[in-house]
């Protein structure tokens, strides 16, 4: 019975495919065209769905999709976000086609119609959950019934509308540079109240598309390289790059790739270690199934001379957002910093009571005499410690790849409490952001070891960008953490279950196995498992959707905790943390 609903339930996804790719074909007349259907898109709404592919039908048959994908792959690689791009992209080439397809076809004006009201109605979400998810739900009430936004938000919705005459891919690229660099720069604080919406009722979460996300993960065979020149205007292959449903590996060419430290310098701030360091890093690290790879250790862009730059101003806006969150939400914050401190109070206070164990000297103790003679066991006497309080260090962890976007400031907020919390009671701590670009894994550190309580303001610079390769991340850091002095060593680690890395760099030796689904998640498994076959404490604080809980588990087994409300995080991490300061 099993097999036979397994059987159906797959007869009906393949039947779904195949309708809305003839759909697709027909309004592109391109049989060569394809499309990933989203299964979570057609559960939302069939309407949705059928337009996706006639809106990817329509711009395949009256503009240039090489185009257009080279254009975002050179914005992508610049420092635009690709997730904004995607999405603001989308509206740029709905207003672009949607005439035209009407023209032909009058059915598509009425699926058109249904498919923007069933993503108002069901897609909320995501719609109020960013600026640019914000900026979508605006233009689809203006083109549903001319429903004006504010000024602001109305302007750009304008500029877009120019797009319903347009003959070029040029004035669909131009048009949406425009876009971005008016709404993505500057921002629209005002409007996004998203995340602290999550704070009140964090059992909703919202799922914004990143390059990570939008890979096809049960595709796990599907090893497609794609291999790209990011300064010139050619693909190197006919593939699509930009298909990330396709390709799990993007491979760069040699230029591309001599120049990608120079990108990630800039995006991400220089290195605070000198080159002798790093490579020396890079050496002791990046080995077995990470060879090839580098790190970059970095305090971020503001920390240095590149804090004037365009993305230095969009972390800034990211760190102010960020920061209005904390403020909206500072009793429940506060709250939960008394209770973790106190907790780790009450711990190490158990510690400093005296315990009493059998020793080779102290006091003897008359009930082990019957051993002389009788026995080995020296252990005739008993004395007298106190264990030392002060021998514990933490390491911070926070998985800082492009899926944690739509959730930062709540990611960031659990950050700052688990570090105030420990420099209350003085125990050193170093706080690490980490994503992925190319070859090189950032290790953004936000925090030191021995900087005081003010340094833990900077965790709200954090944001999400990129993919992420937690396995090398979790062994870089652990090992600045085996160094220290303190006997006591805690990882505490902050993700999302989903390590996935698009491996974009010049192509090393034997071909690889994509970073992603299984492998990546037996890969950051195998991490742990060493951390703590050292005696290191490692805990996994969940911070991602329902679905992925199973891949968390895999990773760090009973040690995880799954924050359901920000109200209840300082009980939950509060007990794995007391466990560890009690039980060595």
């Amino acid at each position: 019975m099993e097999n036979e609903d397994r059987w159906e339930a797959e007869a009906n996804r393949l039947d779904i495919q195949n309708r809305i790719r003839n759909l697709m074909w027909t309004v592109s007349q391109d049989y060569e065209l394809d499309i990933e259907v989203d299964p979570e898109a057609w559960q939302k709404s069939k309407y949705i769905a059928f337009y996706d592919a006639v809106r990817h039908g329509g711009f395949a048959r009256y503009f240039s999709v090489e185009e257009y994908e080279s254009y975002i792959t050179k914005k992508v690689y610049a420092g635009w976000e690709p997730s904004v791009l995607l999405a603001l992209g989308r509206l740029c080439i709905d207003c672009a086609v949607y005439k035209k397809l009407e023209k032909e076809r009058r059915g598509v004006a009425s699926i058109r119609r249904k498919s923007m009201r069933d993503t108002l109605e069901k897609d909320s979400m995501r719609l109020t959950h960013t600026d640019w998810g914000n900026i979508e739900a605006c233009y689809l009430r203006y083109m549903l019934d001319k429903t004006e936004a504010d000024e602001r938000n109305q302007r750009l919705i304008e500029l877009i509308c120019t797009l319903e005459d347009a003959e070029d891919t040029s004035q669909i690229v131009n048009c949406l540079g425009a876009v971005y660099e008016g709404a993505y720069a500057k921002g629209f604080t005002k409007k996004f109240k998203g995340l602290s919406e999550e704070l009140r009722d964090s059992e909703e979460n919202s799922k914004e598309y990143t390059d990570k996300e939008n890979l096809e993960e049960e595709s796990e065979e599907s090893e497609d390289e794609h291999k790209v020149n990011l300064f010139t205007d050619e693909l190197m292959e006919e593939e699509e790059l930009l298909n990330r449903h396709k390709a799990n590996v993007i491979v760069l060419d040699e230029e591309s790739s001599a120049r990608l430290d120079e990108y990630v310098e800039l995006n991400y701030g220089r290195s605070y270690l000198s080159v002798q360091e790093q490579k020396h890093q890079n050496s002791q690290v990046c080995r077995g199934s990470h060879e090839g790879c580098r790190l970059h250790f970095t305090d971020g862009l503001l920390h240095g001379d590149l804090e004037e730059s365009a993305k230095a101003e969009y972390v800034k806006k990211v760190r102010d957002d960020n920061l209005r969150v904390l403020n909206l939400n500072q009793m429940v914050t506060r709250q939960n910093v008394q209770m973790l401190a106190n907790t780790l109070k009450r711990a190490l206070l158990t510690r400093n009571e005296k315990e009493v164990v059998s020793s080779e000297y102290g006091s003897i103790c008359a009930r082990k005499l019957w051993n002389l003679g009788r026995t080995d066991n020296r252990r005739l006497f008993e004395r007298e410690i106190i264990r030392d309080n002060t021998d514990f260090v933490v390491e911070i962890l926070i998985d800082a790849s492009g899926s944690q976007q739509g959730r930062q400031a709540l990611v960031a907020l659990q950050g700052y409490i688990i570090s105030e919390a420990l420099s209350i009671v003085r125990i050193p701590q170093r706080v690490m952001g980490f994503c992925t670009f190319g070859d090189f894994t950032i290790m953004q550190r936000f925090r030191d070891y021995e900087d005081d309580r003010a340094a833990n303001e900077r965790i709200f610079e954090f944001y999400g960008s990129a993919n992420n390769r937690d396995g090398l991340a979790v062994r870089a850091a652990a090992e600045s953490l085996e160094k220290r002095k303190e006997e006591n060593k805690i990882l505490i680690v902050l993700s999302d279950g989903r390590p996935n890395d698009v491996i974009a760099g010049s192509l090393r030796g034997s071909k690889k196995e994509a970073y992603c689904t299984e492998f990546a998640v037996k890969d950051t498994a195998t991490e742990v498992r060493k951390l703590r076959n050292k005696r290191i404490a490692v805990l996994g604080v969940f911070a991602g959707e329902e679905e992925d809980l199973q891949a968390e588990k895999k990773i760090f087994g009973r040690d995880f905790a799954y924050i359901r409300d920000i109200g209840n995080f300082a009980n939950v991490v509060g007990r794995y943390l007391k466990r560890q300061l009690l039980d060595v």
